[in-house]
C-alpha cells in the first residue's frame, strides 16, 4: 500500500507494475495518488497498451482532463490491440478535427496501421495510403513495412507489391511480408521468386513458403526447403516442425517423418500442441497407428487439450477404429477435457462406422444439449445417415429432419436418399426422394 511521495517515482512504479504484468497493482497505485498528471495518466495508458487491454485504456483515457500526443497514441494502440480496432479510428479522427495541432508521429500511424490490419478492410488500406503518402510518412521505413503487412493482411498481395516496388529501401519485414503474401494466396511462383531474391531472410519467410507449398498441394517442395533449411543451419520453430510434418503427412512418408521425430528428440526440442498434433496426423496417415498412439501416450497430461485429442481421434476415425473412437472420447470426457464441435464430429462419424445408431443419437443429444454446440451441416449429414440404419418409422424421421436447422438442405436429403439406397431402406428412400422433389420446385 505504499505511495511514493514523488510523483516522478510514483510514474517509475507504474510502468515497472506493467513490464512485470501486474496491472490490478499499477490500478491500485493509480488510485491512491494524490493527483494524476498527464504523465501519469500516460504511464497507465502505454502499460495497458502494452498488455492490450482496451476497456481499462478507454476509461483513463474518457477521465482525462488533458491530453497530449502521447495519450493518444498509447489509447489508439490499447484500443486496437485489444480488439476494438474501430475505437483506435474514432480517436484518430477526434485527434485530427479536435486536436490538430499536437500533429502526428510515427507511433501515432503504428496504432492506425494495427487497427486497419484488424479490420481487414481494403478501402481503408488505400485511404491511409494516400493519407500516409500525402503526409510524407512513406519515408519512414516502419511505416511502409507495416502498410505493406496490411495489405497483405487485407489479402491485396498487388497492392502490396505495387508499394513494394516504389521504396528505395526495403527492410526484412517488408520482403518478408511480400513472401507470405504470395503464399497465402496459393501463388507459390512469384512467392519462390521474391524468396530467393532475399538476400537476408529470417524464419518466418521459411515458414511461409513452406506452408503455402503444403496447403497448395505441393508437400514435396515444402520438404525439400525444409532441407535447405537445416544446410543452412538456421533452426527450425514449431511452424516449421509442423509445416514438415503436414507435408509428411500429405504424401504418407512416414519414414520422411520419422526422421524429423528423430530431429526433435535429439535436439531436445520442446514440441508444441500443434507439433504433437501434426505427428500424430504424419504416423495416421502414413500408415503406423501404432505411432500415433505412442505420441499421445507419451504427451503429458496438461499438453492434452482438445487440439491433441481431437487429433488421436482423427487417427483412430481415419483407421476406422469406430469402438476405439468412441472410448477414447468416453476418456477425454472423465479427463474433464471440453470437446468441440469437431471432436463430436468426430465421434459421430465413429457411431457411422459401428452403426451405433442410438449411441450416435445420444451424443448428438450430448453435443446440443449438455455443451450447447450448435450443429453444423456435416453433424446432420453424420446424423442422417445413422437414422438411415434406424429401426425407427418412415415418417419419424422424416419429421426429425425436416424439424432441424437443415430441413431445408438438399444436402442432407440427398444424403439420406443415398443411405437408404446403400442399406436397402426404400420405403424411406421414397419419402426422402419426395421431399427432395418438393425442395427443387418452384414456390
Amino acid at each position: 500500500h505504499f505511495v511514493p511521495s514523488s510523483t516522478q517515482l510514483a510514474n517509475h512504479l507504474l510502468s515497472l507494475h506493467f513490464l512485470l504484468g501486474r496491472p490490478r497493482d499499477a490500478r491500485r497505485l493509480f488510485a491512491r495518488m494524490p493527483r494524476h498528471s498527464v504523465y501519469s495518466c500516460n504511464a497507465m495508458l502505454a502499460g495497458y497498451a502494452h498488455l492490450s487491454l482496451a476497456a481499462p485504456a478507454a476509461e483513463i483515457f474518457a477521465a482525462m482532463p488533458q491530453r497530449d500526443l502521447n495519450s493518444y497514441n498509447s489509447a489508439m494502440l490499447a484500443l486496437a490491440g485489444g480488439g476494438e480496432m474501430r475505437g483506435s479510428l474514432v480517436l484518430y479522427s477526434e485527434l485530427r478535427h479536435t486536436s490538430p495541432s499536437l500533429g502526428y508521429t510515427d507511433h501515432t500511424f503504428s496504432a492506425l496501421l494495427v487497427s486497419c490490419a484488424g479490420l481487414m478492410d481494403r478501402d481503408l488500406a488505400r485511404q491511409l495510403h494516400a493519407h500516409l503518402s500525402h503526409l510524407g510518412f512513406l519515408s519512414d521505413i516502419d511505416i511502409a513495412s507495416s502498410l505493406v503487412d496490411v495489405y497483405r493482411k487485407c489479402g491485396c498481395i498487388a497492392d502490396a507489391h505495387r508499394l513494394f516496388d516504389e521504396m528505395p529501401v526495403k527492410d526484412l519485414c517488408m520482403w518478408t511480408s511480400i513472401v507470405c503474401g504470395y503464399a497465402e494466396d496459393g501463388q507459390m511462383s512469384p512467392a519462390r521468386q521474391i524468396f530467393d531474391q532475399m538476400q537476408k531472410r529470417s524464419i518466418i519467410s521459411w515458414n511461409a513458403l513452406m506452408e503455402g507449398y503444403v496447403r497448395h498441394g505441393q508437400a514435396a517442395e515444402a520438404l525439400s526447403i525444409f532441407k535447405h533449411l537445416i544446410k543452412d543451419g538456421l533452426q527450425p520453430d514449431q511452424s516449421t516442425f509442423s509445416s514438415a510434418l503436414s507435408a509428411c503427412a500429405a504424401i504418407g512418408s512416414v519414414t520422411h517423418g520419422k526422421q524429423i521425430h528423430g530431429m526433435l528428440l535429439q535436439t531436445g526440442f520442446d514440441p508444441s500442441v500443434i507439433v504433437l498434433s501434426s505427428l500424430i496426423d504424419m504416423y495416421s496417415k502414413g500408415g503406423y497407428l501404432a505411432g500415433a498412439r505412442q505420441v499421445f501416450s507419451l504427451a503429458c497430461q496438461e499438453r492434452r487439450d482438445t487440439v491433441l485429442w481431437n487429433a488421436m481421434l482423427s487417427a483412430l476415425c481415419h483407421h476406422v477404429h469406430g469402438q476405439d473412437t468412441i472410448g477414447l472420447f468416453v476418456q477425454m470426457i472423465r479427463e474433464r477435457v471440453k470437446p468441440d464441435a469437431n471432436t463430436f464430429l468426430l465421434v459421430l462419424t465413429a457411431c457411422c462406422h459401428c452403426s451405433l445408431v442410438d449411441e450416435g443419437m445420444n451424443f448428438f443429444d450430448l453435443m446440443t444439449k449438455r455443451y450447447r454446440i450448435v450443429p453444423r451441416e456435416d453433424h446432420y449429414v453424420c446424423v442422417v445417415d445413422l437414422i438411415s440404419r434406424s429401426s425407427r418409422s418412415c415418417d419419424e424421421v422424416v419429421e426429425w429432419i425436416r424439424s432441424s436447422q437443415f430441413g431445408s438442405s438438399k444436402q442432407a436429403w440427398e444424403t439420406l436418399v443415398g443411405k437408404c439406397a446403400i442399406n436397402g431402406n426404400t420405403e424411406l428412400m421414397s419419402k426422402a426422394e419426395e421431399h427432395l422433389a418438393e425442395l427443387g420446385s418452384p414456390k
